[in-house]
């Protein structure tokens, strides 16, 4: 099995060199920003798999739309906001399979309490509006950048948790309030993640 998972993983790599080579040979792409373009390239498509394989699983349990409104939710945020990540694929989707299976099953239960759910969403936010971003090693950004991105982060969560009020408001489907609500409060918790196992640039150490 993990035999499998590390073809993959080099699968996908290779996908990337060989496009992104042709690219730089064509001088589409500048040969100094290879590297970089190979990266985001990688995380483009283990992006579309880890995706299909969220959508293809919600459509099992019939929560395809309320799985759309968390994944856009979640990626807006996580995006701007970063957080914990693993250091292979393989373990990255594994981990979001089993993270998704469990948001289908508390999602549930949440909606029977609303009262936890809130509180926790309150605490999420709180939570980002204090951090803002993690510098990830992978991203090093300036401080420019990293004010920025913290400002970004701060927008987003902001305008969120407004449409998820805003919901609550309009007595909309309460499943559909839980799956935002879990998007925001999963950002914050990869978030706290990050920096419990410091994994982030310093402030002094970014250029």
């Amino acid at each position: 099995m993990s035999e499998a998972k590390g073809m993959t993983k080099t699968m996908i790599e290779k996908i990337a060199d060989d496009l992104i080579g042709q690219m730089t040979e064509a001088r589409l792409i500048d040969k100094d920003m290879e590297e970089r373009y190979i990266y985001v390239f990688i995380c483009w498509i283990e992006k579309f798999i880890t995706v299909g394989s969220i959508i293809v699983i919600s459509l099992a349990f019939h929560k395809l739309f309320p799985t759309i409104f968390f994944l856009v939710f979640f990626l807006e945020l996580r995006k701007r906001t970063g957080g914990y990540h693993l250091d292979k694929f393989y373990k990255c989707y594994l981990a979001t399979v089993v993270s998704y299976l469990v948001i289908v099953i508390i999602s549930a239960r949440l909606s029977e309490h609303p009262q936890w759910l809130f509180a926790i969403l309150v605490i999420a936010i709180t939570g980002i509006g204090l951090i803002g971003t993690v510098n990830h090693p992978n991203m090093h950004m300036t401080s420019e950048e990293l004010m920025e991105s913290k400002k970004s982060a701060r927008t987003i969560v902001l305008l969120e948790g407004c449409i998820i009020l805003g919901c609550v408001l309009l007595d909309a489907d309460m499943v559909y309030i839980s799956y935002m609500a879990i998007a925001v409060i999963l950002c914050a918790a990869l978030l706290c993640i990050a920096k419990i196992f410091k994994q982030e640039v310093r402030e002094n150490e970014a250029g």
